[in-house]
């Protein structure tokens, strides 16, 4: 049963995506790799990009960084983190080259591979369009086209959105993509973490262009850091992963971070 945190535990939308990959060296090994028996060290890797969940520009590397390094500190662990592509750090970890991968979307494909720890974060979902758009409304965008990115997994409630507006998916290369795919009219609409400041969105020479997002939030999609499930070593681990975290939500440290992030993103 998933727990809930609580209402400051949080966002991608999707990104789906958002990894931390994480080899134990303890003693004994729990995916392949070098092992150090003088120090408790746990390797993680990480995506890019993914703000405010893992943002090198904002403290501990991002929101889910810090929970997770906060978490590891009282299992008695040190991180090591290192930057890696999301999807590598899925496949590693699905071949046991790696121990885990966090923050990611659940989905009913990679439970066929992996095991879910609870919400680590959760991410507020909004509808943006073009901010010269003729949908003023969420009623307005029944039957419409909606953009998503390639490597982005789309979680069941964004599913349950898709669904429920009767919405066509168009799919490309990343998220800044389907902000100008949407401003260009080639789709109607878009989903997007409610944390981003639309007026900070920018790719490359491409400024980013006026959009409109609506202040209804849809759905909060829970992040989760998942092992291989075939290993029985690794779900023992998950275990006490998850009795830490919910230790650190009674005591209130959880919080405590969630409170620190609001507040920056406030300020930001």
């Amino acid at each position: 049963m998933i727990r809930i945190l609580n209402k400051f535990s949080v966002f991608s939308t999707h990104l789906g995506c958002v990894a931390f990959c994480v080899v134990l060296l303890q003693g004994k090994s729990l995916a392949s790799g070098s092992i150090d028996t003088a120090k408790s060290v746990i390797k993680l890797a990480t995506g890019a990009h993914y703000s405010p969940f893992i943002d090198d520009k904002l403290p501990d590397g991002g929101w889910s960084a810090s929970i997770v390094k906060r978490v590891l500190d009282s299992m008695k662990l040190q991180a090591d983190i290192k930057v890696l592509p999301w999807e590598r750090a899925l496949k590693w970890t699905k071949e046991d080259q790696i121990f885990g991968a966090f923050p990611y979307v659940y989905s009913a494909h990679r439970a066929e591979y992996f095991l879910f720890s609870e919400p680590i974060n959760y991410v507020p979902v909004h509808l943006y369009v073009a901010e010269n758009s003729t949908i003023k409304t969420l009623e307005d965008v029944k039957f419409k086209r909606l953009c998503f990115p390639y490597d982005y997994s789309l979680s069941p409630i964004e599913q349950q959105i898709v669904d429920n507006f009767k919405m066509t998916i168009n799919r490309v290369k990343d998220g800044i993509g389907c902000i100008k795919h949407v401003y260009k009219g080639w789709s109607d609409a878009g989903l997007i973490n409610g944390y981003i400041n639309p007026k900070k969105i920018s790719s490359g020479d491409w400024q980013g262009k006026p959009i409109t997002i609506f202040p209804e939030q849809l759905g909060l999609v829970p992040l989760y850091f998942v092992v291989n499930k075939v290993n029985q070593e690794s779900k023992n681990w998950l275990v006490k992963f998850n009795d830490v975290l919910l230790q650190l939500v009674d005591s209130g440290e959880i919080s405590t971070i969630n409170k620190r992030y609001l507040q920056l993103l406030q300020t930001n």
